[in-house]
């Protein structure tokens, strides 16, 4: 909150920052009402957007069987924001391509969602602990309820 409030106080605006949400949260927040109510608990009171990208959406619903709008409708009730929809890009599967040879811990879904967040500067929200180092490997700010912080 402080950084918002020194950016404020600088530019006369708080910068919204977009958190991608993986699908392993995506999940954890549908079954898990705890989870929604910790990642609510940390957003509260941040300029933050949620974001959804086309990959997490086809990945929940192959694994779970939730229709994207049921997810996203889900997601911003549970979350009590507004959720944001993205979709990857031609430039973001040949980014996702590289990754995978460069980090041999990146698999297919996760590749594109690195991608994405490297191109977009968006903050990852992740548990999926080989996704935390990957994207550590490759720069992208993330956000886990097993790291200390937060957003």
């Amino acid at each position: 909150m402080l950084y918002n409030n020194l950016f404020f106080l600088r530019y006369g605006m708080i910068r919204t920052q977009n958190v991608v949400l993986d699908s392993c949260v995506v999940i954890d927040i549908i079954e898990k009402p705890k989870v929604a109510s910790q990642l609510k608990a940390k957003f509260r009171g941040k300029s933050i957007s949620i974001i959804l990208c086309d990959i997490v959406l086809d990945e929940v619903r192959r694994v779970r069987g939730i229709l994207p709008q049921v997810t996203v409708s889900k997601i911003t009730t549970l979350l009590g924001r507004k959720v944001k929809l993205t979709a990857t890009t031609a430039e973001d599967e040949s980014n996702a391509m590289q990754l995978t040879e460069q980090f041999a811990i990146c698999h297919n879904g996760d590749n594109k969602i690195l991608s994405l967040c490297q191109s977009r500067n968006f903050i990852l929200v992740t548990f999926d602990k080989m996704l935390l180092k990957a994207s550590q490997f490759v720069g992208i700010a993330v956000f886990s309820l097993f790291t200390a912080g937060g957003i």
